[in-house]
C-alpha cells in the first residue's frame, strides 16, 4: 500500500474517532443539564424532612448512636469511564477519612474497580444509575440496604458551576440537632403515631433523601468531569486530523508533481526523437 492510501485510512479512522467522542460529549452535557435542573427537587425534599425532625424533637429526642452497630462510609463513584480524574478524587477523599472500623460499600462498577487498583476493600458494590430517573430507585434500595446502621457516612462529588465538583463528606446518621433546619415554631406538631416511631421513620426518610440528593450531585459533578474529557480528547483528535489532512496535501503534491515531471520528460523524449 502506497503512503497516500496509508494516511486516507488513518485520516478516516481517526475521523470515526472524531464523532464517537463528540456523540459522548453531547450525552454528557444533556446529561449534566438533566441532574442541575434536579438539584432544586432534591434539596428541597431533603431541608422538608430536616425541618419536620426539627418539630418531632420537641416531642420526643433525636436517637443517639445504636442501631444494630454498623459504621459505614457509602463511596460514590461512576459506573463508566472516561472520566478523567473524577474516582481518583473520590477514592483519595474515602482514604483520607475512613476509619478502621468501618464498612466500606461503592456505588459504581468503575469507582470499585479503581477502588480495588488502589487497595481499598468494599463490602458491598451498587450500580450507579446513568439517568435522572433512576436516582430515587437506586437511593430507595441503597437505604433500605444501609437501615438500622449505628452510623453512615457518605463521601460524593458535590457539583461545583463551571462543570467542577468538590469531594465532599457528609454524616448522615447518628441525627444530630445541629445538623438540621431549626423549626420556626414551639408548638409541637399534630401526629398519629409515637413520636418516638415517627422519628425513626423520619430518620429512615432523611437517610433516602441524604443519598438521593448525593447520588444527584455525583451524577452531575460525573458527566461534567466526562464533558470536560471529551472536550479534551476532542481538541486533541481535531488537531491529529489536521496534521494528517496537511500531510496528505503534501504527498498528494509531491505525487501530482511527479506525474507531472513524467508527463513533460516523456514529451521531452518524444519530441527529441
Amino acid at each position: 500500500m502506497g503512503q497516500l492510501p496509508r494516511i486516507n485510512e488513518r485520516i478516516d479512522s481517526i475521523a470515526g474517532l472524531h464523532d464517537l467522542v463528540g456523540a459522548l460529549r453531547a450525552m454528557a452535557g444533556m446529561h449534566l443539564r438533566e441532574a442541575q435542573q434536579a438539584f432544586t427537587g432534591t434539596r428541597a425534599y431533603v431541608e422538608t424532612v430536616e425541618r419536620a425532625i426539627s418539630a418531632v424533637a420537641l416531642l420526643a429526642p433525636m436517637p443517639a448512636e445504636g442501631g444494630d452497630g454498623r459504621r459505614l462510609l457509602l463511596a460514590i463513584g461512576s459506573e463508566h469511564g472516561f472520566v478523567g480524574g473524577f474516582n481518583k478524587e473520590i477514592l483519595q477523599k474515602v482514604k483520607d477519612v475512613l476509619a478502621a472500623d468501618e464498612e466500606l460499600q461503592i456505588v459504581g462498577q468503575r469507582g470499585a474497580s479503581r477502588a480495588a487498583e488502589a487497595g481499598l476493600r468494599s463490602a458491598t458494590i451498587h450500580p450507579m444509575t446513568s439517568r435522572v430517573g433512576g436516582i430515587a430507585a437506586l437511593a430507595r434500595r441503597i437505604s433500605a440496604g444501609l437501615a438500622g446502621a449505628a452510623s453512615v457516612r457518605i463521601a460524593h462529588a458535590s457539583y461545583r458551576s463551571g462543570a467542577g465538583f468538590t469531594p465532599t463528606l457528609r454524616v448522615i446518621l447518628p441525627l444530630h440537632p445541629d445538623a438540621f433546619v431549626k423549626t420556626d415554631t414551639r408548638l409541637p406538631p399534630l401526629h398519629h403515631l409515637a413520636p418516638a416511631r415517627l422519628m425513626e421513620d423520619l430518620a429512615a426518610e432523611y437517610l433516602f433523601a441524604e443519598i438521593a440528593n448525593a447520588l444527584m450531585q455525583s451524577l452531575a459533578s460525573e458527566n461534567a468531569a466526562r464533558l470536560r474529557a471529551m472536550e479534551a480528547a476532542d481538541r486533541n483528535i481535531g488537531d491529529r486530523l489536521d496534521k494528517l489532512r496537511a500531510e496528505e496535501r503534501v504527498i498528494r503534491q509531491a505525487d501530482i508533481t511527479s506525474d507531472l515531471l513524467d508527463v513533460v520528460t516523456g514529451a521531452q523524449a518524444v519530441s527529441e526523437r
